[in-house]
């Protein structure tokens, strides 16, 4: 059986199809932009990061960007923004909750995130610039970056009810390279090279009662 479709249906079809390049145009600036600089800078080659390609992608003039975004500092900042939001909050365990089994959970979550392709992608890529803009290194972090949000959990009323943890902010950076230990430097080095979910939760499972085990108060 052969279907004819009439003019009016195919011109139709034609302005369906349109819609999503219709509504790209539509959206702000700002975010056409940061979602050109998702594609160039995290999802496509590092030779091709330039905010040349970002213009293009974005449909605009350099000129146009740079008003919206003072330098690619500027912008790089934009997307760290991003990429420690997309991860969510981490709320404080409640009492009679497993200390253990949430810390557990909540170092998995962080590792995962922030070895993913994407994290890894504006990683190297910051890293990269940082001898073109000394000031990359300066700039004030996003608030919730991951030290920041596992000391924070480390320091809620809940954990510290049963563990004597001194330092917060030091146990996140040790219970963080506990789990990483040499992946960071490899994913840094190879843009292939990816850190398997069971690794992931072996070494949480084995830090968090290595850590625990040690700040555990005396019944």
């Amino acid at each position: 059986m052969v279907i004819v479709l009439r003019r009016s249906r195919i011109e139709d079809f034609g302005v369906l199809m349109q819609v999503p390049q219709e509504a790209a145009e539509v959206l702000p600036a700002r975010e056409r932009i940061l979602a050109a600089a998702r594609r160039i800078f995290l999802d496509g080659l590092p030779e091709h990061a330039t905010m040349d390609a970002v213009a293009q992608q974005a449909g605009m003039s350099k000129k146009t960007i740079y008003r919206e975004f003072k330098s690619q500092v500027e912008l790089l900042h934009a997307l760290l923004i991003e990429n420690v939001a997309d991860m969510g909050g981490l709320p404080p365990p409640l009492p009679g909750e497993d200390i253990e089994l949430e810390l557990y959970g909540v170092l998995v979550r962080m590792v995962t995130h922030f070895t993913s392709p994407r994290s890894m992608a504006l990683a190297r890529l910051i890293i990269s610039e940082v001898r073109r803009y000394p000031e990359l290194m300066s700039a004030s972090k996003p608030k919730g970056f991951p030290r920041e949000l596992l000391a924070n959990w480390l320091a809620s009323p809940a954990v510290r009810a049963q563990y004597n943890i001194e330092d917060p902010d030091e146990a996140s950076a040790m219970l963080f390279g506990m789990v990483m230990q040499d992946s960071g430097f490899r994913l840094m080095l190879d843009s292939n090279a990816t850190m398997p979910p069971h690794l992931i939760e072996a070494r949480a499972r084995r830090a968090v009662q290595i850590f625990l085990r040690g700040v555990r108060k005396s019944a």
